[in-house]
């Protein structure tokens, strides 16, 4: 076949590809357990819901979204619109009175992302700059760039943080830490940065890395809202994988990765003070969350997830993940079950329980979930949410389309879809019932916690990609092109 003729192909299968991803973006719960929406293309708009999937509100916004954020205190959601010549509003979308109150800009840049704190009170937006690879595209990979000495900005944004009043929409103040750092001086720097709390006193902390070609400085800065300048900074010496506060919001733990293949430290910073203290891991730490009836810190790693305490101490409780641990190594007992693969999204199920989703080494899906025991402090079981027939057919679907693809373009587009995205996980209340979605099979496997069996799978629309249980804790709310709810009781779909 002729490769102009082969040409249209390509584009037609890019179309498909990309689709769905840029039509929608994820709802989320508002106010009174209504859901919204934001959607692009020809006529942008933002959705509202109500429970029972019944539209209260059809918003227009004036250009295609990007990011967006939800202030409970505000009941406003606010929506970042890119803009060419990379400068950025953001529209503040009243949710009370159906209403755009007003369009915010937010500065040059190519990037735009959105954090709440924790009050609602205050919306931080990050501008930031894309940058090149060695002549291609560079990627982000959530939310923060990857590493690459061979890159640099284009076009020469430098960062800025634009602070938000929620209450009357106004931009408060404008956080400007690059030139706190001695290689930011240095021609051509190289810059990446991570939005990583806002706390209720309006506090935010970020974590930075600065490369020039004498310094290489990275550091977790604190803004308290006073001042353009950061009040406090810490050396981390390494990239910060997650963030989180202690109970009290005095003390943020930042997991750090190390540079060799089973290092890794949690340093936990005084917000007030701005000193740091660094806990060594052997392990490269990924995630930390509070877990079971007393919301206790953990911190996940690929081989172990180990609890803390509120002062960012490993507490020495450590549950084997990709490793035997010798019988009764400090106490504890050896696993029942190994996850052979990454752990990555995890949940808490109630008091004693929590699910940890498990993917493969390119960060895709291996459509298994685990089922870990917070008091045995071991793995007790690893669910299977798709079939070994059900992933060869969809990589057999991918692989076929890639193919045609790169024959349309004569070899000039390779694209291998070697993994399948990842899962949504969710779960009832009283954490019985564990609800995974498979996002390329469209189907929720439901597993009886206690058991650890399926007891059923559901077929949902092909375009749902998230879950999320009401704020009644009455249903899973499937959200896609059309929002669909499922009866936490029966297991049931109602729509």
């Amino acid at each position: 076949m002729n490769l102009r003729k082969l040409i249209p192909l390509g584009i037609l299968t890019v179309l498909c590809f990309c689709r769905q991803a840029s039509s929608q973006v994820n709802g989320l719960q508002v106010a009174a357990g209504a859901t919204a929406q934001v959607f692009g293309g020809k006529a942008p708009v933002v959705k509202v819901t109500d429970a029972e999937g019944n539209e209260l509100a059809s918003i227009p916004i004036e250009k295609d979204p990007g990011y967006f954020a939800y202030s409970k205190s505000a009941n406003t959601l606010y929506v970042v619109h890119n803009q060419k010549k990379g400068e950025h509003f953001i529209s503040a979308v009243n949710l009370t009175t159906s209403h755009v109150d007003k369009q915010i800009a937010v500065g040059a840049g190519e990037v735009v992302e959105l954090l709440v704190s924790g009050d609602g009170r205050r919306v931080f937006a990050y501008t930031a700059a894309k940058v090149l690879v060695n002549g291609g595209t560079f990627f982000y990979l959530d939310g923060v760039p990857f590493y690459n000495r061979n890159r640099c900005l284009l076009p020469p944004y430098e960062p800025k943080i634009t602070v938000i009043d929620t209450s009357s929409n106004e931009v408060v103040a404008t956080y400007d830490w690059f030139d706190s750092f001695p290689a930011s001086h240095e021609k051509n720097p190289i810059f990446a940065n991570q939005l990583l709390a806002a706390d209720k006193q309006g506090r935010l902390i970020i974590w930075s890395k600065v490369m020039g070609a004498k310094e290489v400085d990275e550091k977790l800065a604190v803004f308290s809202g006073s001042s353009s300048k950061p009040v406090a900074m810490a050396d981390t010496r390494g990239y910060v994988t997650a963030a989180m506060f202690s109970q009290d919001e005095k003390l943020l733990f930042a997991a750090i990765k190390g540079d060799k293949k089973t290092e890794g430290s949690l340093a936990v910073l005084d917000v007030e003070k701005g000193t740091i203290v660094n806990h060594p891991l052997t392990d490269h730490p990924t995630r930390l969350f509070r877990l079971g009836s007393k919301q206790e810190p953990w911190i996940l790693g690929s081989e172990e997830m180990q609890a803390l305490s509120e002062t960012g101490e490993p507490t020495g409780r450590r549950i084997p993940l990709n490793r035997s641990m010798r019988s009764g190594e400090n106490g504890e007992a050896s696993a029942s079950a190994l996850l052979e693969g990454l752990p990555g999204e995890t949940l808490s199920l109630g008091n004693d329980y929590a699910a940890i989703q498990i993917n493969n080494k390119h960060g895709g899906s291996e459509h298994k979930v685990a089922l870990v025991d917070l008091k045995k402090l071991q793995v007790d079981a690893i669910i299977p949410t798709m079939s070994s027939g059900e992933i060869a057919g969809i990589r057999t679907g991918r692989f076929v389309a890639a193919f045609g693809l790169s024959m349309a373009t004569g070899g000039a587009i390779i694209f291998t879809p070697n993994f399948i995205r990842n899962e949504s996980l969710a779960a009832r209340p009283d954490g019985r019932f564990l609800f995974a979605l498979d996002v390329e099979g469209h189907v929720i496997t439901v597993v009886d916690v206690r058991t650890a069996t399926v007891e059923r799978r559901i077929p949902v629309n092909g375009s749902v990609t998230k879950l999320q249980v009401s704020s009644d804790g009455k249903h899973l709310i499937c959200y896609g092109k059309r929002v669909q709810q499922i009866d936490l009781e029966t297991h049931s779909l109602e729509n």
